[in-house]
């Protein structure tokens, strides 16, 4: 494809062009740093983000990140919302009627403050600059406060309240307050501005008296508020000396300066006047602590003090995961430079998606054989162990037929040996005649045999008191075989196996009440039951 340089112009201008747009978000940023709603709203995230459902994540980088950018963003609007839910009582709540339903709680709580305008259709939210944006969610954030009760239910109940409470860090010794707040930023509240003084008549003997007083030493934050007290108090006994008119048009005069600057700055003494942002990295917290090095005020060395113990540790580590985090953005953007230096083209990029597809399909067809593989194995393996435990049954039973034959032959012959010797013994007398050798010789004979047969009996006895062990979960099979683990025996063939493979611990199997049936034994019962079905019988009628 034929491809044209940019000429030198186009590539001044585009270099002006985002050199202005950066000075402008740098402005931007910095208004924004600055203004005590941003950090008031950020610190209510922290503290109750999850109460309200915010991603616990959320930091004052992605704020910043999400009031930059360039076209309105989504997650403005979807705190807001999230705000705007436990502030109206309207059920089913949307972003397509969010700016209705906001508009709605500024005409209940605060109409002279409403950012959405007084038309049929209100003001859009994402329309508004983004100061306003960041004032409007300020604004529900402390309503949600209105039912302290609802938002203490919606805490931890091992949150602690108190910390919901933000004291200063210190002061400086000209009295201004110093803050720390969970973005771990240091900001700066100053006391507003004295109001003009007021004009007054010509002093009478008594005020020149108090004129000549020796004015007070500056001293340290309570010898301050002492002269602002005393002030006060000279300027209640001025006024009721001075002339009613000129009081009255005095009054009137900043009364309407008052009522201006509640309209333009709202709200518990935070003003753009006196709340600011003054450090931010580390850097900047060493520079602002070197200011206050040769410090005499006692408030100041406090005030370093503290932030050298308290502060300092907290911004090293933070420092060092920006940095990683820094790091870690930058390999993504090499990587990302990496594939855009490879020029690759649609068509390859969407025969790489294709593969990548087909490979996740393939994985995910080889992941499913593997599976039913290892499914069909472990069937396989069942089943053997069931048909060895049954042909083991079989052959078991077998040789117990095979032993009661054998005691039974034995028996009897044993008998018929005996009743022969008997039948000797009494046939002694009648058969003196006969060779006295041929008598002992069957005599010891039928003795053999007999001691022959008896040894046979107790054989078999032994064996019929020998136990089998024959676990029909696991395998493990063996005559008096004990492996050391806990076994139970079937009530109906005595054959021994594991407890826990039949999942019985042993102070179930060791219970008075328990009894345990083996599988087999089981089925036979159950077949046993089974109703017997007359076989049929088909006869092959010759047509």
């Amino acid at each position: 494809m034929l491809r044209h340089k940019r000429t030198a112009e186009a590539a001044q201008i585009h270099t002006v062009t985002t050199s202005h747009m950066a000075a402008s978000t740098n402005e931007t940023l910095t208004k924004l740093r600055n203004m005590w709603e941003f950090a008031s709203l950020m610190q209510y995230i922290f503290l109750f983000g999850s109460a309200v459902r915010i991603d616990d994540d959320f930091d004052i980088e992605d704020l910043e990140h999400e009031c930059l950018q360039p076209t309105p963003s989504d997650k403005l609007a979807h705190i807001g919302l999230q705000f705007l839910k436990y502030v109206s009582s309207h059920r089913g709540l949307t972003p397509e009627i969010f700016d209705e339903y906001a508009r709605r709680q500024y005409l209940a709580k605060a109409p002279h403050r409403n950012p959405f305008g007084d038309d049929e259709e209100p003001t859009k939210f994402n329309d508004m600059d983004i100061c306003s944006r960041i004032k409007v969610l300020h604004q529900l954030s402390i309503w949600t406060l209105g039912n302290a009760d609802r938002m203490r239910g919606l805490m931890p109940e091992d949150e602690d309240h108190l910390n919901w409470r933000i004291e200063p860090l210190g002061w400086d010794k000209e009295d201004r307050s110093y803050y720390v707040l969970d973005d771990n930023r240091l900001y700066r509240r100053a006391d507003q501005p004295l109001p003009p003084p007021t004009p007054k008549l010509k002093a009478t003997p008594k005020a020149s008296a108090k004129n000549k007083r020796k004015a007070p030493t500056r001293g340290t934050r309570a010898s301050k508020r002492r002269k602002v007290e005393e002030s006060e108090e000279e300027d209640v006994e001025d006024q009721t000396e001075a002339d009613e008119s000129a009081i009255d048009a005095t009054n009137m005069t900043n009364g309407d300066d008052t009522a201006h600057a509640d309209v333009d700055e709202p709200g518990f003494g935070f003003t753009s006047k006196t709340w600011s942002l003054i450090a931010i990295t580390l850097e900047e917290y060493q520079d602002f602590m070197a200011s206050m090095f040769r410090s005499r005020d006692p408030n100041e060395k406090q005030l370093r003090a503290r932030l050298e113990e308290d502060v300092l540790p907290i911004i090293e580590k933070r420092a060092e995961a920006m940095k990683a985090k820094q790091m870690k953005k930058i390999r993504e953007l090499e990587n990302l430079q990496k594939m855009a230096t490879a020029k690759r083209s649609s068509r390859l990029a969407d025969k790489a998606d294709r593969e990548a597809e087909a490979r996740k399909e393939r994985e995910a067809q080889e992941q499913r054989e593997r599976e039913l593989r290892m499914a069909r194995a472990e069937q396989d393996r069942q089943k053997r162990i069931e048909e060895g435990h049954e042909s083991r049954r079989l052959t078991r039973e077998q040789r117990v037929r095979e032993r009661e034959a054998k005691r039974i032959l034995h028996e009897e012959e044993l008998a018929r040996l005996e009743a022969e010797g008997d039948r000797a013994e009494s046939q002694g007398v009648e058969t003196e005649n006969i060779d006295a050798d041929a008598k002992r010789a069957s005599g010891r004979q039928r003795q053999t045999q007999r001691e022959q047969h008896k040894k046979e009996l107790e054989r078999l006895a032994e064996e019929d008191g020998n136990w089998y062990f024959d676990c029909s979960i696991c395998g493990q099979h063996g005559e008096n075989m004990d492996d050391g683990t806990h076994s139970v025996s079937c009530e109906r063939c005595s054959v021994w196996e594991h407890s826990a493979c039949h999942g019985y611990t042993p102070k179930q199997a060791e219970q008075k009440a328990f009894i345990f049936i083996c599988g087999t034994c089981k089925r036979k019962e159950e077949d046993a039951k089974k109703p017997r079905i007359p076989p049929l019988k088909l006869h092959n009628r010759s047509s």
